[in-house]
């Protein structure tokens, strides 16, 4: 994706909502929420557009389902076309009204009388009643600029969340894929003849064409934010970095005519498909390119493309969900293009981690950590070519895909199957049983993690400089490490996926003091003395059985012994900083 100016992520929030407003009928207002709920949330259900004379200040409610409990969102909206207008200081006053028409039970009939139209009230005072259970929170959305002096007044209000031009930039930057699920229509012209699946031999409609290159082309230049890419597994490589895609633009460049019978085709994603036999015309609507973005990247800016380069191009069809049943329609969409994505991947060398990228638990870890302003890097090489547009708007690198489910991996030390030792070979950890026991984290706990290990290592690195024998180490024994604090953490009362044990961990490490760093480097260094002593003593017992010295990558790679340190009672050290650091 090329990188934008915020004036240019506005002007495409405005034309998203102006799409949503068509797609909905709405008015540009009442599209606005409705087109944030849609960025915002995963599967937003049951959107009720509430603005209007006597609305009540409520402008837009809908409810989100994570499997265990069903959350109502109440939205207050304010829109505006103007790039960078500053909000006024009565949107701060409404929201104070909002909200208190919620907080304050005794004013709630009045209200209902005086701001309520009647055909709204049985509504509003179900979210009233989901309001004082805990189930319903409050939102203000305005694309306008923060009024910094007017917002001190609202922003500490408990249970409601604020959101201005510069948060839904920073949505629409980091996850473009959620701002926009839907993409423009791809015109393929001159296809003289289209080969279908019969019916009766695929669940799904396919098709197989023989594609312009030069169409491709022109639709990737105006599709800067390679929406037509987002459901690929990979970024593009460069071409400079590959000597595939120097041979694939090689070929386009000097032998047009060959790149039909010399490419493996690329497949595309489409809700529906449209082909003009007379204008030979063959359009898709909502179209995403599953596999060959490699391609595509390859010859994009080649200057002077030849209209006689084609390629074959497997067009896969499945509409979206409509009518009864709604939930389950959506978990078989989303599965079958799961399948497609994965499988039409495999004929070229892929990793396992790639595979998983964009599935659903590594997507809800990835709007979590966006909401916290950190990037959760699920595809390889991506923060690199994205850094600066991210930092731009004050997201900063978090952590990757690989590296934290090696986190996740090491943190469930005692179940089967998983733990430090399994956790060094990351490409198992994507395969069957252990990547369904991973996916069954909390994006909470997961984000724990993240600072657990953040300080973790800093602690780690700051004692190598210091002490030889932890330098000697190099990394063989950091998931072993890992799992004991957490096991230690554990033992004195850290309640793990507790959003304030995340507050707890986030703070020490944004407020990495003197203290905190003494008191974390203690526990590491008891950690790491408790470790190198079970070593030593499984060394001396193998040196006398095989007649040589045990590895420190050896024995970190092995089960059973590391099972054997993470088993054994914890030192009064190990005990007393874990309860430090806890309690800190």
């Amino acid at each position: 994706m090329s990188i934008q100016h915020k004036s240019d992520l506005f002007e495409f929030m405005l034309k998203r909502v102006k799409e949503t407003q068509k797609q909905h009928l709405d008015a540009e207002p009442q599209a606005f929420g409705r087109w944030f709920a849609e960025l915002f949330f995963m599967s937003p259900r049951d959107i009720f557009v509430s603005d209007g004379s006597k609305d009540g200040k409520i402008d837009l409610f809908f409810t989100t389902d994570n499997g265990k409990t069903v959350l109502h969102h109440v939205l207050n909206t304010k829109f505006t076309k103007e790039f960078s207008k500053i909000a006024p200081p009565s949107f701060y006053q409404e929201i104070k009204y909002f909200w208190q028409a919620f907080e304050n039970r005794t004013a709630r009939a009045a209200y209902l009388e005086k701001a309520v139209k009647p055909e709204l009230r049985p509504r509003y005072k179900h979210l009233f009643e989901r309001y004082d259970s805990g189930a319903a929170e409050l939102m203000f959305v305005t694309n306008h600029r923060c009024n910094d002096a007017h917002f001190e007044q609202v922003k500490n209000i408990p249970a409601l969340k604020v959101f201005h031009m510069e948060d839904l930039i920073q949505c629409l930057v980091d996850d473009i894929d959620g701002a926009m699920p839907r993409t423009p229509p791809i015109h393929l012209n001159a296809i003289h003849a289209l080969l279908p699946a019969d019916k009766s031999d695929t669940e799904v409609a396919t098709s197989i064409v023989f594609a312009r290159l030069v169409d491709f082309i022109r639709y990737m230049e105006s599709d800067p934010f390679d929406l037509l890419f987002n459901r690929n597994v990979r970024v593009a490589i460069s071409v400079s970095r590959s000597k595939v895609n120097q041979g694939i633009r090689h070929t386009f460049e000097t032998s047009p005519k060959e790149f039909a019978f010399s490419n493996n085709g690329i497949t595309m994603l489409c809700e529906k498909q449209h082909y003009d036999p007379g204008g030979k015309i063959l359009t898709l609507d909502n179209p995403r390119v599953v596999n060959g973005s490699q391609t595509l990247h390859s010859i994009r800016d080649v200057p002077n493309p030849s209209a006689n380069a084609r390629v074959m191009v497997r067009v896969i069809e499945i509409e979206p969900p409509r009518g009864d049943a709604l939930d389950q329609k959506i978990q078989q969409r989303k599965e079958v293009i799961g399948k497609i994505a994965v499988r039409s991947n495999q004929q070229n060398p892929i990793k396992s981690w790639d595979l998983a990228s964009n599935d659903d638990f590594q997507l809800e870890l990835f709007r979590f950590f966006r909401n916290k302003g950190y990037f959760y890097e699920r595809r390889d090489r991506e923060w690199r070519q994205r850094s600066r547009e991210l930092r731009s708007v004050g997201i900063q690198y978090g952590t990757s895909i690989k590296w934290h489910t090696q986190l996740i991996a090491s943190f469930y030390w005692s179940k089967q199957r998983l733990g430090p030792a399994v956790a060094k070979n990351v490409a198992d950890l994507f395969e069957g049983d252990i990547y369904e026991k991973i996916r069954e984290t909390s994006a909470e706990l997961a984000f724990q993690l993240y600072f657990l290990d953040n300080v973790l290592w800093e602690s780690r690195s700051r004692l190598a400089t210091d002490k030889v024998y932890i330098r000697s180490l190099k990394t063989y024994e950091y998931f072993a490490l890992f799992s004991l604090v957490v096991r230690a953490l554990t033992e004195v009362g850290a309640k793990w996926g507790d959003s304030d044990l995340t507050g707890q961990l986030s703070g020490q490490w944004t407020e990495y003091n003197s203290a905190h760093h003494s008191n974390w480097r203690k526990l590491t260094k008891a950690c790491i003395d408790q470790i190198l002593l079970a070593y030593k003593k499984e060394t001396r017992s193998y040196s006398k059985r095989e007649g040589e010295e045990l590895s420190y990558a050896n024995y970190f790679k092995n089960q059973s012994y590391v099972a054997r340190i993470l088993k054994a009672k914890l030192t009064t050290d190990i005990k007393r900083y874990a309860r430090v650091v806890l309690r800190s």
